[in-house]
Formats: C-alpha cells, sequence, structure tokens
C-alpha cells in the first residue's frame, strides 16, 4: 500500500511540475517575442557624425521617436551624435561586429573599397539624377544592401545630403573652365576618385583626413579643399572660404544601416517599425536637400565667400571631361560590372 501512494503522489507532482511550466524554458524566442506573447523592449545605440541639433540630428531623433510610437514603445534608442563613439569608418566596423548596434553615416572604403562608389565623381550631376541613382528599387541600392550583407550589416535608409564642390582660400585662377590648369594644392580625401579628379581639373591633390582639413587651410599646407559641399565647408572652414566652385563633382548620401544579429533578434513588428520610420526619414530629406544646398551656398555669400554660378552648359562640361578621365581607373576598383550596372540604370 505505501508503495501505490508513493508512485501516486510522485505522478501528481510531476502533472503539477508540466502544468506550472516546470520543462523546458520557453521564455526567449529568436524574434524577439517572449512565450507569453509578451514583445521585449530593447534599447538600441544609434551613432551619427553630425553635431547635435544640426538638421541631420533633429531628423534621425525624428526617426528614432518615430520608430518607439510605431513598435509602442518596445524600441528605444540611445543616440550619440558628433562621433561620439569614434570616427565613421570605426564605427562601421564596430556595427558589423554588434559592439554598437546602428549607425548613419558615409560607408568607409577602409572595410570594403566598394563602398566609396556612391562618392564616385559625376556619378550623377543633376538633383533629378540622384533621385534616380538612390531611389529605394535602384541598382546602386540593390547592390549596396548585398555588399552591406557580407559584413553582417542590414541596409535600412539612405540619407541624402548635398552636391560637392570645392572651396579656395586663394583667387579662384578660371573657375568655369574644366582645362584650366591652376596648380592650386588642394586637400583631397583619401580616395582615388577625388584624387583623379582634382588632378584631371588641374589641381594639386594632397590627400588628407578630413579632421586636418582646417588646419591645412589655416596652415597654408593646402590652399583649398574638395570632397565635402557648401554645408561642411560653411561649418568646418569658416572664415577660410574665399571662393567656392558648385561644381556638383560627387554627390554625398549617407546609409543608415543595423547589425543583422541585432536585426534578427527583433520582432516582425518592431522590424516593419524600424523600416516604416528610415522611409519617412528619407523622403521628408529628399524634400528638403536641394533647398538646403541653396541655402549653405548662401551662407558662404553673406560671410563674404565668391560663390561661382555656372549654367548647366559649363557643369556638364565639367561632367563630361572628369567621366572621361576619371570613370575608367575607378571602375576597376568597385568592380566594372557594378560600376556600369550602376552608370547604365541612369541614363
Amino acid at each position: 500500500m505505501k508503495k501505490v501512494l508513493a508512485l501516486v503522489l510522485a505522478m501528481v507532482t510531476s502533472m503539477s511540475l508540466v502544468a506550472c511550466g516546470g520543462g523546458a524554458d520557453t521564455a526567449g524566442s529568436s524574434d524577439g517575442a517572449s512565450g507569453s506573447g509578451e514583445e521585449k523592449t530593447v534599447t538600441l545605440s544609434l551613432a551619427h557624425i553630425r553635431p547635435v541639433d544640426s538638421s541631420a540630428d533633429i531628423a534621425i531623433r525624428a526617426f528614432a521617436d518615430e520608430a518607439t510610437e510605431l513598435s509602442d514603445g518596445t524600441i528605444q534608442f540611445d543616440i550619440y551624435p558628433a562621433s561620439q563613439l569614434g570616427e565613421y569608418t570605426t564605427v562601421q566596423e564596430r556595427v558589423s561586429i554588434g559592439d554598437v548596434d546602428m549607425q548613419i553615416a558615409s560607408l568607409g572604403s577602409n572595410m570594403d573599397k566598394f563602398f566609396a562608389m556612391s562618392n564616385a565623381a559625376y556619378l550623377c550631376a543633376t538633383w533629378d539624377e540622384a533621385r534616380k541613382l538612390f531611389a529605394e528599387d535602384s541598382e546602386m541600392v540593390k547592390l549596396y544592401t548585398e555588399k552591406l550583407a557580407d559584413y553582417n550589416l542590414t541596409y535600412l535608409a539612405n540619407y541624402p545630403l548635398y552636391f560637392g564642390g570645392i572651396s579656395l582660400n586663394t583667387d579662384a585662377i578660371d573657375p568655369t573652365n574644366p582645362n584650366a590648369k591652376s596648380g592650386i594644392k588642394i586637400r583631397v580625401p583619401s580616395m582615388t576618385t577625388f584624387e583623379k579628379t582634382a588632378t584631371t581639373l588641374g589641381y594639386l591633390a594632397t590627400p588628407l583626413p578630413s579632421s586636418e582639413m582646417f588646419t591645412a587651410v589655416q596652415t597654408g599646407v593646402v590652399d583649398g579643399a574638395i570632397g565635402a559641399g557648401a554645408e561642411m565647408y560653411y561649418g568646418n572652414l569658416s572664415g577660410l572660404n574665399k571662393y567656392y566652385l558648385p561644381i556638383n563633382d560627387h554627390f554625398e548620401c549617407w546609409w543608415m544601416y543595423i547589425n543583422t544579429d541585432k536585426w534578427n533578434s527583433l520582432s516582425d513588428k518592431q522590424r516593419e517599425a524600424l523600416q516604416t520610420a528610415a522611409k519617412h526619414m528619407t523622403e521628408k530629406r529628399w524634400e528638403v536637400a536641394e533647398q538646403e544646398t541653396a541655402e549653405y551656398e548662401q551662407k558662404l555669400a553673406d560671410s563674404g565667400c565668391v560663390v561661382v554660378e555656372y549654367t548647366e552648359e559649363q557643369l556638364q562640361n565639367f561632367a563630361d571631361v572628369v567621366r572621361e578621365a576619371v570613370w575608367p581607373v575607378i571602375a576597376e576598383e568597385y568592380g566594372t560590372e557594378n560600376f556600369e550596372a550602376v552608370t547604365n540604370s541612369i541614363k
């Protein structure tokens, strides 16, 4: 009888454990939702390179607020502006390994030379071409999405900024002539496309990081710079801009991406919230980017800088000269097949 009672007691205890969930742990699932149906609240670290309260910082915070709202508060953000987590190429690597969750910035070619392609000389020359080049269904975005995935990065959106030009701290020499040989020494980013563009246009190219640009111009190491636009020159070379040549030599566009492992850990609703908010951020930016570029060119003019005006024909002459000399060189760097797929898509 004692054995029967012991057996019954063991069976009751076992059934009680199963009913109370004392078996396998179901608390965590790979899609970011718990076994009880509740979504986990996550806090994502998001880095960018502009100062607090800049137009980009305001737009990125608006994105974060919308994503939080769309996720019913289950996505929160720690935003780090002004390169607080490191130079953007370093942060790009940190996102790849999961040390930082997200970044919106240029893509560094230190990880892959391909990532410099969107800054290629005269890849687009007008705002209409830029909108086509960076559209969500474009060949460019398709290629970047695939290449980012190779480095454990998931593409979310792009963020258009401006067309680039040349800032000079000395008198411009025949600035509307793409074949002028001024011999002026200018800072260039350490990328083949900028070095070759500068020399093609008759300048002496001196590769320097952007962090050294102000000091180099101020001390006369160089007399100008290429690789940025009116916004950056106004903010970073204050008092040193004597001439600005808005020749539209390249288009500056940032990319927003997230660590793929982190992305996969989110629920479907959280991923949709991020994608929707990112899409809206890009759409709003396209509405103001061209106007903002004109505003910064006016700010340069108001500060005493001579902003050279170009006709459409003159800008086309610059594009023709640079494309003929530079494109055959940089196509090999990015992969000729990729480069031709992108350039053919905007013809």
